[in-house]
């Protein structure tokens, strides 16, 4: 299925910015935050929607109050550094549950993954897994994370320079 391109004029860049601060907002809500009437404010945001502008929608927990977690950031190297050795291992870091981010970055490693897991020993399994798999990892390094000073709450959309 192709994608519709649509304008991201004031109205669309407003209904991005509103609803990545509140998905739960209802049509009405929106629309009035917005200035439009329900009818053209749920049509927008289908539009961006189809166009892929908003990707999916999510609701965050508190991890710590519902369970026990280790959540850190894995440096990864790879073995090799062709296309299909980073095909395959973003392949099989999409199908691990404990991997929620995953970043191909430059510099002296491969990738930046985030994982959280339910204990360090439980995080070091996992690892010892990923470097035995058919991934083509040769290093992982870890940096545990031991507070959250911020945490992400959506891209500074104000901040930043939008596509024409």
């Amino acid at each position: 299925m192709t994608k519709k391109n649509i304008k991201l004029d004031r109205i669309n860049r407003r209904i991005l910015i509103e609803l990545q601060t509140d998905a739960r907002m209802s049509n009405n809500e929106l629309a009035d935050k917005i200035g439009l009437s329900p009818s053209a404010c749920l049509q927008r945001v289908k539009a961006l929607e189809d166009a892929g502008y908003i990707q999916q929608y999510v609701m965050a927990v508190d991890l710590d109050k519902l369970c026990k977690n280790v959540k850190a950031y894995a440096m990864i190297t790879l073995k090799n550094h062709t296309y299909q050795d980073f095909s395959i291992f973003e392949k099989g870091i999409r199908a691990c549950p404990q991997a929620l981010d995953c970043l191909r970055v430059n510099g002296g490693l491969d990738y930046v993954v985030f994982m959280v897991c339910s204990s360090i020993e439980d995080f070091n399994t996992l690892c010892d897994e990923l470097l035995q798999s058919p991934l083509g990892i040769a290093k992982i390094t870890s940096h545990f994370v031991l507070d959250e000073p911020k945490w992400f709450g959506g891209y500074p959309l104000n901040e930043l320079e939008w596509r024409e």
